[in-house]
């Protein structure tokens, strides 16, 4: 049969019926019935796609933009979907948070973590990256596949492409890390501890080396879990949540190993640059006020393995505290912790 023509006169987008085969001289938009495979086959611009039978996300030929887009399907089912970004590269797995009482409402996607068990570059180096030389996970380089995406690993996922508005870093407690569970990431009374930043509008990870983010519009707000706003947010100095400027992947002051963007030190033993770091200032061309997965190094008020502002020179000088814990110096220094965009 003929196909029908949807817009100008014998242009624009075609439902071809039933075929066995593609159709040739397809348009974008295109649409038609593959009754070999029983299944409506659409022409995306340069391939020949199946219009899946499944949810958003559930695979790598129907991924989503983002964990936000499965959330506004009305997915609340936490777990590993495809994230497939701009489509720049390839979909690849994520753990997505959709639970609505999660965070202040679902749509997260956990992008790095680090298992409070070891210094950063002992294992596979945390970053919130969109490079293929930077993600991976303890158990290899490439794309971190299921089982190497739970709490008791160090991971960093590909962001390449991927839109996001909301940040959020937070330490959670060091229990049953084989899985994700209510124990870690999905505690109903939310995390040990946390900051959090967002944009007004969407953002992605550039791909340079060294990097930092646009400041952001707003900081240092309350997020709810369970219905309750979780009154536990990382201060500097104390009673100060609105610290934060922008997260950044950093080389040291001297511009190893690019001088895109460098932070005020270089003294770190447990971490390689670029380091991952949320930082609070930034003069002469030079970050300061970080904080990080780890420390920089190790002492009696320095954790070279968990939650804790990194003092290369850069850091908060231990003046950080956590709201509800007064002031009290390193409540939860030394925990795991992740990061989420959402």
């Amino acid at each position: 049969m003929s196909p029908i023509y949807i817009g100008v006169q014998n242009g624009g987008r075609k439902i071809h019926g039933t075929a066995t085969s593609n159709p040739g001289s397809a348009t974008e938009g295109d649409i038609y019935w593959n009754s070999n495979d029983n299944v409506y086959k659409y022409y995306d611009g340069s391939a020949w796609q199946t219009v899946a039978n499944e949810a958003l996300g559930e695979s790598p030929g129907f991924a989503a933009s983002n964990a936000a887009a499965i959330y506004a399907t009305g997915n609340r089912t936490n777990g590993y979907y495809w994230i497939k970004g701009d489509g720049t590269r390839a979909a690849r797995l994520m753990y997505c948070i959709l639970d609505a009482s999660w965070g202040s409402g679902g749509g997260w996607m956990v992008v790095a973590n680090h298992d409070g068990a070891k210094e950063q570059h002992a294992g596979h180096q945390p970053r919130v990256t969109a490079r293929t030389d930077q993600i991976g996970s303890d158990d290899g380089s490439g794309n971190p596949g299921q089982t190497s995406m739970v709490p008791e690993k160090s991971f960093s996922v590909d962001m390449v492409g991927v839109p996001y508005t909301k940040f959020l870093h937070m330490a959670y407690p060091n229990s049953n890390m084989s899985s994700v569970n209510t124990s870690n990431w999905l505690r109903t009374s939310g995390p040990e501890a946390y900051y959090t930043g967002s944009f007004n509008s969407s953002q992605t990870i550039p791909t340079t080396v060294s990097y930092t983010t646009a400041d952001f519009d707003s900081k240092g707000g309350l997020l709810s879990w369970n219905g309750s706003n979780v009154a536990r947010r990382l201060a500097y100095p104390q009673n100060n949540y609105n610290w934060l400027k922008a997260f950044a992947n950093a080389s040291n002051n001297v511009g190893s190993p690019d001088s895109t963007f460098k932070l005020n030190g270089s003294s770190a033993s447990t971490a390689d640059y670029p380091v991952w770091v949320s930082y609070n200032t930034f003069s002469s061309n030079l970050a300061s006020g970080t904080f990080s997965f780890t420390d920089s190094t190790s002492s009696s008020t320095q954790s070279p393995t968990g939650w804790d502002d990194f003092q290369d020179g850069s850091g908060m000088g231990d003046q950080w505290r956590i709201e509800g814990s007064g002031s009290t110096v390193g409540v939860y220094r030394g925990n795991p912790s992740l990061v989420a965009l959402q």
